[in-house]
């Protein structure tokens, strides 16, 4: 009993790692160029950051959900590793989604509104199938463009909020002598 509360209070400090690296991760991507020393800052600190948030998904590998939310940052990866650390976005897609009205030809090759996306035409993308072009409409958020590897982490994420109660709700009489 002692174990699986102590366990749980290092899962806790665990989470708040991730979550204050994904924050440095998101301000990094969003707010620094792509070019020059900062732009090697930059790439640097996505790439490190990336590598963390993985080793830390996978730190809660009982969880189904971790996998999942680790193979999402992965199959992510992938296409902004091939275009410094900026997830790559076929013009076309952006501009037949309505979703970013002020996005323009004059953008293609630029970063987007301080996002993480870059604007390239569809032959300039490498790993298309990774990228983001999937165009989806939530209500209450709005349309925006989404990428296979962010379908598999917020499953992930779906997962593991419906996983993550269970198991620490569970009782410990179930639990073997070892998980104890």
């Amino acid at each position: 009993m002692i174990a699986r509360t102590v366990r749980r209070a290092g899962d806790l400090w665990f989470l708040a790692a991730a979550a204050c690296i994904f924050l440095i991760q998101q301000l990094a991507i969003s707010f620094m160029s792509t070019g020059g020393a900062e732009g090697a800052l930059r790439r640097t600190l996505f790439f490190v950051t990336t590598v963390a948030l993985v080793a830390l998904a996978l730190r809660f590998r009982r969880y189904w959900g971790a996998w999942l939310v680790a193979a999402g940052i992965v199959l992510n990866l992938v296409p902004m590793a091939a275009h410094a650390g900026a997830m790559p976005i076929d013009y076309e897609i952006l501009e037949s989604s309505g979703a970013f009205p002020e996005v323009t030809r004059e953008d293609i090759g630029k970063q987007t509104n301080h996002g993480k996306d870059v604007v390239l035409e569809r032959d300039d993308i490498r790993f298309f199938a990774l990228s983001d072009r999937y165009v989806i409409d939530l209500p209450g958020y709005g349309t925006n463009v989404y990428s296979l590897g962010d379908f598999v982490l917020f499953a992930g994420v779906a997962l593991l909020l419906i996983q993550a109660p269970l198991v620490l709700l569970r009782s410990p009489r179930h639990e073997s002598p070892q998980a104890a």
